[in-house]
């Protein structure tokens, strides 16, 4: 009997290396875009934040009060001249005021979408962390499993001899026995750099 048996449709049964291969694929893929995805979704959302501040009635409000001049005060000035250059600070002053309250919300608004934004790029770069790490675990546990299954074989080939239980018993018991002790030697190696 063949590993690669046909299932009862007609086509090969799928692998667990096929399937594995597919999944470093897909995770290499993954470490490459990551970068460009966090960097066109800060902007995006950079982008949003700034047009919803652009949008806020209170935001345009603060703007015209800052383009609006005050009315004159009806006081005797001494010249046209001095008038004049009064009325063109005051209106400086009141240019500036606005546009220094515009720039300090603007600021603000800004700083909490940029930390919204880090908080969302941090959330998905932690479950892709996560992800990586399950992957590598199945990774490293297929050359396990692999000499497990080929001592349990190896160890029923050999009982051949004796009766068919027997045999089968010890395959299955030597090939968990296998298993076992190369996911320990597996461990041991995962565990030493955090425990030395």
């Amino acid at each position: 009997m063949s590993v690669t048996a046909a299932c009862h449709n007609g086509r090969p049964r799928k692998q667990l290396s096929d399937q594995l291969d597919r999944l470093d694929g897909i995770i290499d893929v993954l470490a490459d875009a990551l970068p460009e995805a966090i960097r066109d979704g800060l902007r995006d959302a950079l982008q949003a934040v700034v047009a919803d501040a652009l949008a806020d009635p209170a935001t345009l409000a603060v703007v015209r009060r800052a383009v609006v001049t005050p009315p004159p005060a009806a006081a005797a000035g001494p010249s046209r001249r001095a008038a004049f250059l009064a009325r063109c600070q005051e209106a400086a002053a009141a240019v500036r005021a606005g546009a220094t309250r515009l720039a300090a919300r603007a600021l603000s608004v800004v700083r909490g979408g940029v930390r919204r934004a880090e908080a969302l790029v941090a959330a998905a770069a932690s479950k892709v962390a996560s992800v990586r790490r399950a992957c590598h675990v199945a990774w490293h546990l297929k050359r396990a499993a692999v000499i497990a299954v080929a001592v349990g074989a190896a160890v029923a080939v050999v009982s051949l001899a004796s009766h068919p239980v027997a045999t089968a018993l010890s395959g299955v018991g030597a090939g968990l026995t296998a298993f076992a002790v190369q996911a320990g030697l597996w461990c041991r190696r995962a565990v030493r750099p955090w425990v030395a």
